[in-house]
């Protein structure tokens, strides 16, 4: 009989492949010594194994040198090997306490386990898993003297890696050895390892509990990453059930390659516009083409898993690269937007750890407070729009002064490139997200003082709805087909159009097939999400009649009964 397990999803998709279990052993916290006349030799093994970890790390730091973002989260990781501070403290307790290297290493994380005890913030305690891990990594190199890491001498070819944590260099490892897929009983979504993974679409589910104990060598593994779970030992129609998924959505998407390159029209001749949502700038890499731009370019992911702040030469760097793939399309960089789900690193936070960081300083009100870093991100976007089509999206905005104020600063931005004499675009376009039900209820105003507005429907659900989408407590009644939600969006649609401004939806609704004919009745024209979701959403875009859908969606709004609103809207 099959066992399911349940964790946590780093991306989509469906992988088969039998499992492999790497026991990386854990921290052993049972005491060694060492005889006085072995410090000298003990020291020195211990000094090999960091040199040799190293040269490990800064190989595979230069596997990935073209992904900037992904260097520096390498580049993180050394930070703390390199840390003097560690060798000082593991190097004193061998000469003075006669311990051993391991013992040594694993005492000195025990103290720093119990100095993030009373941290509240949550990225700051997640930066343990990433210490964790390397110290299992030097452990692992140091137990009879290995010069090999764990994955160097076994193949990984089809092969799901089942294992406790793992270390961003694993990642590459695997990705390297063309292993399919990785399920750690441990770890978080924001983890170095997890991020790294998504920008190498290598599919991997973290904390399945359980997941060491209960799968052994060759078990055959179902990933369903869609709905977070893991099957071992599926029976024989589960695996068919699943093969014939698979089967499916790759016959889909060689039909839909076909799609890709037709026209964005509807059956009854309406141009619509698709575009991508990015995360990394090697995401770009993905898109061949296929889009009409990209839509929103999250920021924020310069500035996570990383000790200091990105420069504006970095940031240009980063920006230029996506311009270049996209051959004189637009894209939409949105500025820092940090709280919330989105955790940054202590050293750029303002003020105390809040209370609640969905209501707190987020996206542009922490621009408006940190204006040095914004108008260095400002700067690097003006100079890598030079020749571009540039637009700038700032987030959670609530009243026309942010938007006045921040003008003010892009408009200072520009006069430092000037004094600077560095080449820079004055012609953008300047947009907000509307997230926030007081943005969406003034878009008449506020449509009238910038060139286009991005729906960005997580937040707008939630906002409006009073529900933290992450909780499970409260998750089932996150909405996003609640009237109140879809008369907002209608509103914001209608002042965009009497504005001639475009309004485009950013946010999980746009990639959402189920919903794309209800978008497109409401009047949406602009659609931006995830490239995997591009194929089926354009489908059904080229097969929908708006006049006809138009039609019915008075109805779906005037719906108080959430199944017959879902029915309404599969009807269209």
């Amino acid at each position: 009989m099959s066992i399911i397990l349940k964790g946590l999803s780093v991306s989509r998709g469906i992988c088969i492949g039998k499992a492999i279990l790497i026991n990386k052993d854990d921290i052993n916290y049972v005491p060694s010594y060492i005889k006085k006349t072995q410090v000298k030799s003990e020291t020195k093994r211990f000094l090999k194994s960091l040199v040799s970890i190293k040269e490990d790390y800064k190989k595979s730091r230069d596997k990935i040198k073209n992904n900037l973002p992904m260097v520096k989260l390498m580049e993180t990781q050394l930070f703390f090997i390199e840390d003097q501070n560690f060798q000082t403290h593991i190097i004193d307790m061998i000469e003075k306490d006669l311990y051993t290297a391991n013992w040594a290493i694993a005492i000195e994380f025990k103290n720093i386990k119990k100095s993030f005890d009373d941290i509240k913030d949550k990225y700051i305690k997640e930066r343990l898993i990433d210490i964790k891990q390397i110290v299992l990594s030097l452990l692992d190199l140091l137990q009879l003297n290995k010069k090999e890491n764990i994955y160097s001498k076994i193949s990984l070819e089809n092969k799901l890696i089942i294992t406790d944590e793992i270390t961003p260099k694993d990642i590459i490892d695997i990705y390297q050895k063309q292993g399919s897929g990785v399920i750690t009983s441990h770890g978080s979504k924001s983890s170095h390892s997890a991020i790294l993974s998504k920008s190498l679409s290598l599919p991997m589910i973290v904390k399945a509990e359980s997941s060491k104990e209960v799968i052994r060598d060759n078990d055959d593994i179902i990933m369903d990453l869609d709905n977070q779970i893991v099957i071992v030992n599926p029976d024989q129609f589960e695996i068919a059930y699943y093969k014939s998924i698979q089967l499916h959505r790759n016959s889909l998407q060689k039909s839909l390659r076909k799609v890709l390159k037709k026209k964005s029209l509807t059956d009854d001749g309406i141009k619509i516009n698709i575009m991508s949502n990015l995360e990394l700038s090697d995401e770009v890499n993905f898109l061949n083409n296929d889009c009409d731009g990209v839509g929103l370019f999250r920021t924020e992911y310069l500035y996570m898993n990383r000790n200091d702040l990105p420069s504006e030469e970095e940031q240009m760097s980063v920006y230029r690269k996506v311009f270049k793939a996209m051959n004189n399309k637009p894209v939409t960089l949105r500025t820092l937007d940090i709280g919330s789900d989105k955790e940054v690193s202590e050293n750029i936070k303002v003020g105390d750890i809040a209370k609640n960081p969905a209501l707190g300083l987020r996206g542009i009100r922490y621009s408006l407070t940190e204006k040095n870093i914004f108008q260095t991100q400002i700067k690097a976007m003006l100079r890598a729009g030079y020749n571009n089509s540039l637009r700038i999206l700032i987030p959670m905005i609530t009243s026309l002064n942010e938007i006045m104020k921040t003008k003010e600063l892009i408009n200072n931005a520009m006069l430092e490139l000037k004094k600077e004499r560095k080449r820079f675009t004055n012609k953008y376009d300047l947009g907000i997200m509307i997230e926030v039900p007081a943005c969406a209820l003034q878009a008449d105003e506020l449509s009238k003082h910038v060139n286009f507005m991005s729906i960005g429907t997580n937040d707008l659900v939630q906002y409006t709805l009073a529900i933290d989408r992450i909780d499970d407590e409260v998750s089932s009644l996150y909405d996003p087909t609640n009237p109140a939600v879809l008369s907002l969006i209608k509103k914001v649609i209608e002042s965009c159009n009497k504005s001639s401004i475009d309004v485009t939806v950013c946010g999980e609704m746009a990639g959402e097939k189920s919903y794309t004919k209800l978008l497109l009745g409401l009047g949406l024209k602009s659609f931006s999400m995830h490239p995997q979701a591009i194929p089926e959403v354009k489908d059904i875009i080229l097969n929908s009649n708006i006049n006809k859908i138009k039609r019915k969606i008075n109805a779906i709004l005037k719906s108080n009964d959430r199944l017959q609103r879902e029915k309404l809207i599969r009807g269209l």
